[in-house]
């Protein structure tokens, strides 16, 4: 049976990637007689090698192979981020793929971010994996799926019977912040400030779904709320009124982001009133404003770094179809800083 220049790349391809020839190919004529084709069909087939980054070469001299893709199955594998603009303005999400790309290039992983159906519909290259990111897309990853069904799937906040996905546990960190401010801080009338609450998946409702669920399970902590519809300071900030008219004896707030809480410093400023002793803030989403601000943000920290691993090793797996588990969850945890603990070391 006769074979193609394709097929010999794709043979040679994945000798280079196992190790079969750590640095230089065969010669041209060798490799004529070993796949029994003629000589142009081998340049034919280095060529498309060549394109692919996988090896190097002049004419009259050795082909070289990458030693980049020497004994790397990884190399030039293509990774899609599937996500919205959205997604990528909030800083746990950039903060994330930020450091998931770092790993993915270690290995010589090719990373595109689509945010749009055009690029779905002009992607020019086979992708090997998708991390699928808390979109209300989803149509984006159907109509991915229709034209390249091979393709790996991992999400990332968004729960799936068909997919593996990383879960970061945005309920219990809506839970640990008003665990602190009750138990730790010994507040009793506490406020927070929540937003899209009209999506019950998104991180937001999980965060106001924990902190509501903490109030029900301590009678003695009055909980009020007020809903800001934009993540901004100045919306968080002009609804603080509101808020401490619901209940005057409001000594502390959660914020449902960082950025909301920044709003509630902008408010005490104006009110007169001191952070924390009249008023403890604690927000969520760990930005490197809050550790500048005066006192210092308490905040929760949705844990970066292990989101990041799970995605790398399930994305790992999935490339060589290894099997993997179908949930990774990954747990908050506190940054406690002066804005709810008093006298607290900027150090700590």
């Amino acid at each position: 049976m006769s074979i193609d220049f394709i097929q010999i790349a794709e043979k040679l391809e994945t000798d280079i990637k196992n190790g079969t020839y750590p640095d230089t190919l065969p010669s041209i004529i060798s490799l004529a007689k070993i796949f029994q084709v003629c000589p142009s069909t081998v340049k034919r087939s280095l060529s498309l090698l060549q394109s692919r980054e996988l090896v190097s070469g002049e004419h009259g001299r050795c082909v070289r192979v990458n030693p980049k893709a020497v004994s790397n199955p990884y190399f030039r594998k293509n990774v899609i981020f599937l996500t919205s603009l959205i997604n990528l303005s909030m800083p746990f999400y950039t903060d994330t793929l930020e450091l998931l790309t770092k790993q993915l290039f270690e290995k010589y992983i090719s990373v595109h971010i689509f945010i749009s159906e055009n690029q779905v519909n002009e992607c020019s290259f086979t992708p090997d994996c998708v991390v699928f990111i808390n979109s209300e897309k989803q149509f984006l990853l159907d109509t991915l799926l229709r034209k390249y069904p091979d393709c790996k799937v991992i999400k990332l906040n968004q729960r799936s019977n068909r997919f593996p996905y990383v879960i970061t546990d945005n309920y219990n960190a809506g839970y640990k912040a008003m665990r602190h401010l009750a138990e730790d801080c010994g507040h009793t009338h506490i406020g927070i400030l929540a937003t899209q609450l009209h999506y019950p998946q998104a991180i937001f409702h999980q965060r106001y779904t924990g902190a509501m669920d903490y109030a029900k399970r301590h009678p003695s902590v009055k909980l009020s709320m007020v809903e800001v519809a934009e993540l901004d300071l100045e919306s968080a900030g002009k609804l603080m009124p509101q808020l401490m008219k619901k209940d005057p004896q409001i000594s502390a707030i959660f914020a449902s982001c960082d950025i909301m809480a920044l709003g509630v410093y902008g408010y005490a400023a104006r009110t007169g009133l001191k952070i924390p002793e009249d008023l403890a803030v604690i927000g969520i989403d760990n930005q490197s404003f809050g550790k500048s601000l005066v006192p210092a943000l308490t905040t929760m920290s949705e844990n970066v770094k292990e989101t990041a691993d799970h995605l790398y090793f399930g994305i790992l797996n999935l490339l060589m179809n290894n099997p993997i588990d179908m949930e990774y969850f990954t747990q908050p945890y506190l940054i406690e800083k002066e804005s709810t603990v008093k006298n607290l070391s900027r150090e700590r």
